[in-house]
Order: structure tokens, then C-alpha cells, then sequence
């Protein structure tokens, strides 16, 4: 195996996989070498990505499921169906993603993929270097998105979104499966802001997630006892059995990521594409691999100047991420003023970094001024 490429996408995961197949296919990869490098295989499926678009997905064909009816539920039991208008609300299964994007690649001559831990990459004159547990590679360029949690000054407000989802079948599950439960906080606000997430995949099947935004991680049996209450007391369902499950930890914070060192370009959450206020990464990764071949096609080059996620949004994020870890305005109560008082397309809109300044004003007019004052200040000295 050789050691020096035109391009080293380190981390196969979503954001690595993404670029190198929607690279090799608009043909601005077409011509280089290219090694991608991960520890695993990706023989199993560990995870589900889930988004709202309002056009199509660059991978459109290995939707699983998609929605375009979505519910609210408060704590107090009050619904709301919003309307979404031309949003859906799509899932990918890991596992597909994997097959589909991997398959395509391993048929392209000018690609290797090797199965290997990561041990650094740095610039170096003209290029980078990457060194594994077994090898030491030479490139022109890095593109990574292996996560490490950065060194935060005081300034910065860092959240766990973590949860546990698991998948369960059963005959009496009874759920409309057009409509999603987008947000449900009909559960214990006790360790912060909690709600479950409900995507039914067939009558008898349905993602079952109990979602916490807090600094730190709950006992394992804590999870697995609020989704069995969830499951029996709100849903209803005494007879069920769970066939997958998966868990997994999204940092959400305000911290300036890098993009770019060198000629090392980072993607995904090391690359600042998870919104801080939301903890949603797909859609942004996308927008930054966009941005990525059009500079290509442009100039020949990845370097891009104005990032999607703008001054404005990022400001929004630090400001709405300092209220819900200040935890005056509890984060049920925030999500219930506005989805009770705005329309779904603005607040989608809004949280997606796609909002106009009249989209702005609907949202923020529909929450309590007097916990945002101060966390608004902050951020914006902080900036």
C-alpha cells in the first residue's frame, strides 16, 4: 500500500463519507488519490441520523422514513399538530448510509480505504501527515472529522445532548405512522431539559428516543427506566419488545471550532457543523460539503471565505444555549411558548439557520424577554 495521496479524509463516519462520495461523484475528486481512513469497518448499524429539509437530500435515495405530520406535546399534556409546510422530516439508517456510500466507493479505482486508529495529523511544508497505529501517510490535503473536545475558556457554555433510543415492535402500538412526535416533555424535568422523540416506522414498529440537554450523563439504568415508563404510562403499550437500541453523546456549545489548520480541513462537529442550540449535524455538514466542491470547481482549491452558520445564527445559538444551561426559563416551558405561538415553518427555519429577520422577530416575540437580556450581552461581548 502506498503512503502518499492527493487527499486523506480522516474518520469514516457521516461527514467523511459524505464528502468523499459527493466529491468523487460531481467529478472534483475525480482525478485524485484518495485514502480514508477509519478504525471501523462500518458493518453495523450504531446510529440514526434524522433532519428536516424543504428540498431534496443529496441522499435522497436511502431516506428511510419520511414525515411531513409533526405533534408537540407539553408537560402538562397540552398538543399541538404543527404545520410544516414544504419541511419533511426524514431519517437515515447508519447502516444504509454506510452500505450505499461504501459500496460506491470501494468501486472507485483512485480510493483506498484501510481500517486504522488514528494516532495524529499535523501540517507540514507543502502538505500533512497522518500517523496511525501502523502506518505514516503523506498528503496534499486532510479533510477530518474524528471529535475531540476542545480546551473552553469560562466564557463558553458547553452542554451533553445525549440520549438512548431504542426501536420497538409491538401489536398495540396504535400510533399514526404519517405523524411524528417531534418534541414530548410528558416526563421527569428532574435532570434538566428532557423530552422523548417518537418516530413510528410501521404499525408495529417505532423509534422510541429519551433525549436530555445537561452537563453531564445519567446512570445507564436511569435511561432504560424512563423509557420503560414513557413506553407503558404515555404510549400506552405494556406489550412490546425492543429489537435495536443505540445511544449516543452530541456536544452543544458556543465554542469557536476551527475549520481550518493548513491544509487540514475539519467537518462535521470538530468543524463547528453541529448548531450549538440544537445539536442537529447532518444538514449543516451538508451545506459545508456544498461549499467545498463549488470552491473546487471554482478555484481548484477546498478553502471556502463565508461559512453557512452566520454571525447572526451563531449569536442566536450562544444566547439560547446560555438560557437553557442557566436553567431559569426551563427548557420545556421555552419550547412550549414558542411552538404554541410561532408557526413550525418559522421556528424549523429559524433553527436550521435559514431565517429571515421577520422569522427572527416571530420567534423571539413569542419567549419571556427577561431570561434572554443578560445571555444575549454575554454572547455578544464574547463573540
Amino acid at each position: 500500500m502506498k503512503m502518499e495521496y492527493d487527499i486523506i479524509v480522516c474518520g469514516g463516519g457521516m461527514s467523511g463519507l459524505s464528502l468523499s462520495f459527493r466529491a468523487i461523484q460531481s467529478g472534483v475528486w475525480a482525478n485524485k488519490s484518495i485514502l480514508i481512513i477509519d478504525k471501523s469497518d462500518k458493518s453495523i448499524n450504531d446510529r440514526t441520523w434524522c433532519f428536516w429539509e424543504n428540498s431534496l437530500s443529496p441522499f435522497e435515495e436511502i431516506i428511510f422514513r419520511k414525515w411531513v405530520d409533526m405533534c408537540f406535546f407539553s408537560v402538562d399534556n397540552k398538543s399541538l399538530l404543527l404545520d410544516t409546510g414544504d419541511y419533511s422530516y426524514n431519517m437515515i439508517r447508519s447502516i444504509d448510509f454506510y452500505n450505499y456510500t461504501l459500496d460506491y466507493l470501494k468501486s472507485q479505482p483512485n480510493v483506498t480505504i484501510t481500517n486504522e486508529s488514528i494516532i495524529s495529523m499535523n501540517s507540514i511544508v507543502n502538505g500533512c501527515e497522518v500517523v496511525t497505529d501502523s502506518n505514516k501517510y503523506q498528503s496534499e490535503y486532510v479533510f477530518n472529522s474524528i471529535y475531540k473536545k476542545p480546551k473552553l475558556e469560562e466564557k463558553h457554555t458547553y452542554l451533553l445532548q445525549h440520549f438512548k433510543g431504542v426501536i420497538i415492535e409491538s401489536n398495540d402500538l396504535g400510533l399514526d405512522t404519517k405523524q411524528i412526535y417531534l418534541m414530548d416533555f410528558r416526563t421527569s424535568q428532574e435532570n434538566g431539559n428532557t423530552f422523548f422523540y417518537v418516530l413510528p416506522t410501521s404499525e408495529t414498529t417505532a423509534l422510541v428516543e429519551y433525549t436530555l440537554f445537561s452537563d453531564k450523563l445519567l446512570p445507564k439504568e436511569v435511561y432504560d427506566q424512563r423509557i420503560e415508563e414513557y413506553i407503558r404510562e404515555v404510549l400506552r403499550v405494556n406489550d412490546y419488545k425492543i429489537i435495536e437500541s443505540e445511544f449516543g453523546v452530541i456536544p452543544m456549545t458556543d465554542y469557536s471550532f476551527v475549520r481550518t489548520t493548513g491544509n487540514i480541513i475539519n467537518l462535521g462537529t470538530i468543524g463547528g457543523d453541529t448548531r450549538g442550540s440544537t445539536g442537529y449535524t447532518f444538514t449543516n455538514t451538508q451545506k459545508t460539503i456544498t461549499k467545498i466542491i463549488n470552491s473546487y470547481q471554482e478555484n481548484g482549491k477546498p478553502h471556502y471565505k463565508e461559512e453557512h452558520i452566520s454571525t447572526k445564527h451563531k449569536l442566536y445559538d450562544s444566547t439560547l444555549l446560555k438560557v437553557l444551561a442557566d436553567g431559569k426559563y426551563q427548557g420545556h416551558q421555552l419550547f412550549t411558548d414558542m411552538f404554541s405561538s410561532v408557526k413550525a415553518t418559522d421556528i424549523l427555519a429559524f433553527l436550521d439557520g435559514e431565517s429571515s429577520l421577520k422569522q427572527d422577530f416571530k420567534v423571539i416575540k413569542s419567549l419571556i424577554p427577561q431570561y434572554f437580556i443578560k445571555p444575549f450581552f454575554r454572547s455578544w461581548l464574547n463573540r
